[in-house]
C-alpha cells in the first residue's frame, strides 16, 4: 500500500473496548508515526468532546497531537456553525454541550423558544425528552443527528445503545427523519480533515471494525479502508480485511 499520508483509527471496537485498549494498540500506533505517518482517531461516539477523548488516549499510552481527534460530537458543532444553526434544544451529554458552545451554537433549555433540535448520545434520555424533542419536529424545527449507530461495543463483548437509538426513537415519535446526520458513514468527518490538513483522498487510510460505518464512509470518500474482522466479510469485496490491529503493519 503506498502513497498514504494518513491513518483515520476508529476507536470503540478498533483502538478500545470501553476502558480496555486493544493489543498492540500503541506500539502500532508509535510504529507508524515513527515512518512518518500522520494518526488521526475518528469515534461517532458523541458523548465526549475532543478534549475529553484525548485525554483518555493519552490515558491509554497514545499521545495524540493537537487537532488529530475527531468526533461526531466535534463535528455536529462544527456543521451547526458553519450552516448558521443557532438556538437549539440539545439532547446529548456535556461533551457535546462543551463542544456546541466552543463553537458559539446557543443552547437553549425552553423547547417552544429553540429553533433546531440536536441530538447525540444521551445516556439520561427519558419520555420527557422524548416529548420535547417531538414539540420541536411537531413545529417544524430542523433536527440534526450526531450519528445513527444503534449500539457501540464496550468490555467483555457488550454493547451499549448508541446514538442512533435515540435518534430512532424521536424519528418514530412523529413519523419522520431528522434532516442531516454529521458522523459516519456520512463523509463530513473526512471533509473536515481532508480541508484540516490539506491531505487527497486517496492519501488517507480509513481503519475500523464496523463495515456499515467506517468502511461506508470510506467508500463514499473514496479513500482506501481496512476492515478489523476476524471472520470473512463477502459484501467487503473494496477493502482490505486484517483479523487483528496489529496485522496493519503488513500493509505499510
Amino acid at each position: 500500500m503506498t502513497g498514504i499520508k494518513a491513518i483515520a483509527f476508529d476507536l470503540d471496537g478498533t483502538i478500545w473496548f470501553g476502558e480496555q485498549v486493544a493489543a498492540g494498540a500503541p506500539e502500532l500506533v508509535s510504529y507508524l508515526q515513527g515512518k512518518g505517518i500522520r494518526v488521526f482517531y475518528f469515534t461517532n461516539n458523541s458523548s465526549k468532546s475532543r478534549r475529553q477523548v484525548a485525554e483518555k488516549l493519552t490515558r491509554m499510552g497514545f499521545a495524540p497531537r493537537a487537532g488529530e481527534v475527531y468526533t461526531s460530537a466535534y463535528a455536529t458543532a462544527v456543521y451547526a456553525a458553519e450552516n448558521g444553526v443557532q438556538d437549539v434544544y440539545c439532547i446529548g451529554s456535556p461533551g457535546l454541550l462543551e463542544e456546541l458552545a466552543a463553537h458559539g451554537v446557543q443552547v437553549l433549555d425552553d423547547e417552544e423558544a429553540a429553533r433546531a433540535l440536536i441530538i447525540g448520545l444521551d445516556v439520561e434520555f427519558n419520555y420527557t425528552r422524548l416529548a420535547k424533542a417531538l414539540r420541536l419536529l411537531q413545529r417544524g424545527c430542523p433536527a440534526i443527528a450526531c450519528n445513527r449507530d444503534r449500539n457501540y461495543p464496550v468490555e467483555n463483548d457488550r454493547l451499549l445503545p448508541g446514538c442512533g437509538a435515540i435518534v430512532a426513537a424521536i424519528e418514530e415519535s412523529f413519523g419522520v427523519k431528522v434532516d442531516y446526520a454529521v458522523g459516519k458513514p456520512n463523509t463530513y468527518m473526512m471533509e473536515l480533515l481532508s480541508r484540516d490538513w490539506k491531505l487527497a483522498n486517496q492519501e488517507i487510510l480509513v481503519v475500523g471494525d464496523t463495515y456499515t460505518s467506517d468502511i461506508e464512509m470510506a467508500r463514499r470518500f473514496g479513500c482506501p479502508s481496512v476492515l478489523i474482522s476476524a471472520e470473512p466479510k463477502p459484501e467487503a469485496a473494496e477493502t482490505i480485511v486484517v483479523a487483528r490491529l496489529a496485522d496493519i503493519r503488513k500493509l505499510i
